[in-house]
């Protein structure tokens, strides 16, 4: 009788042990799901704003500077991305307009200079390298409008992909594209809410960029194969650095670390360890 009475019971255990795994296992699902929607959701407002700044920007290669110059500075109070280069983009409108005001001053004052050289036929020496003068900075002028306009171009317009990095990472990318894959500059916004901004070669971070971390961190410098390589300066949250050089993503060469409280401290680092002169880490 006794066995009869305990096997129900050893049952409904089991079957509650089961319940509670299925539940817990449905709740972190549910949990990764809203991550991942989180994730997304962040993704798509930050490439909305940069398509938004990259809007403007055609509209300071189409000539209306006026017209960006003022957009931009509305997007800096309204976009929550993109505010770092926001910046630069308003003094690169606000150059391109003294550039387009200093031709247009040039085109009066040769077109002035023009008609007194029609009335007069006879102009002293130095009128002529005044006339000459000002045609050579109209010139010049005209040069680094045109400079500035295709560079412009050249760096606001590029093409979106997706793909995995070494590490297994999807990212996704705008930028400049060729063969298929993200080449020049560019940004990428990882799954994990991380983004690089910087130079590519292949779909993979080389040359100068910078690495942004959602704790905080951050890293400014030289890339090589997709990881940090060269020199470089890696920031906490907690106002330390370390400046110096990189293989591989760890410390390792010379370099110099700023703590919290002032003190710097400058040796010879290897695998992310702080060396001496005999070779032995210091703990």
């Amino acid at each position: 009788m006794k066995k009869r009475i305990v096997i129900p019971y050893l049952l409904l255990a089991a079957a509650t042990v089961v319940s509670l795994f299925f539940m817990f296992r449905a709740q972190g699902y549910q949990n990764q799901l809203q991550k991942k929607q989180q994730i997304n959701e962040r993704l798509t407002h930050t490439l909305s704003n940069y398509e938004e700044v990259t809007r403007i920007d055609s509209m300071l290669v189409e000539g209306n500077y006026s017209g960006a110059l003022s957009s931009y500075n509305e997007s800096l109070t309204r976009l929550d991305d993109g505010k770092e280069i926001i910046p630069l983009h308003i003094a690169i409108a606000e150059k391109m307009m003294a550039l387009k005001e200093e031709e247009r001053q040039l085109d009066t004052i040769a077109a002035i200079s023009v008609d007194s050289l029609t009335a007069s036929a006879a102009l002293s020496s130095k009128e002529l390298r005044k006339y000459d003068s000002i045609n050579f900075i109209l010139k010049k002028t005209k040069v680094q409008l045109n400079s500035m306009r295709k560079q412009l171009q050249q760096k606001s317009f590029g093409e979106y992909l997706t793909f995995k990095s070494k590490k297994g990472n999807r990212m996704h990318y705008v930028g400049r594209v060729k063969n298929g894959q993200a080449n020049g500059t560019g940004i990428a916004i990882l799954d994990s809410g991380s983004r690089y901004e910087g130079e590519w070669q292949d779909n993979q971070r080389h040359g100068q960029g910078a690495f942004y971390w959602k704790d905080g961190e951050y890293y400014v410098g030289n890339y090589a194969n997709d990881k940090r390589n060269g020199l470089g300066t890696y920031y906490w949250p907690n106002k330390e650095k370390y400046v110096g050089q990189w293989k591989d993503d760890k410390r390792n060469g010379k370099g110099t670390f700023y703590s919290k409280d002032g003190k710097e401290i400058t040796g010879v680092w290897k695998e992310d360890k702080l060396m001496d002169q005999e070779g032995k880490s210091r703990k």
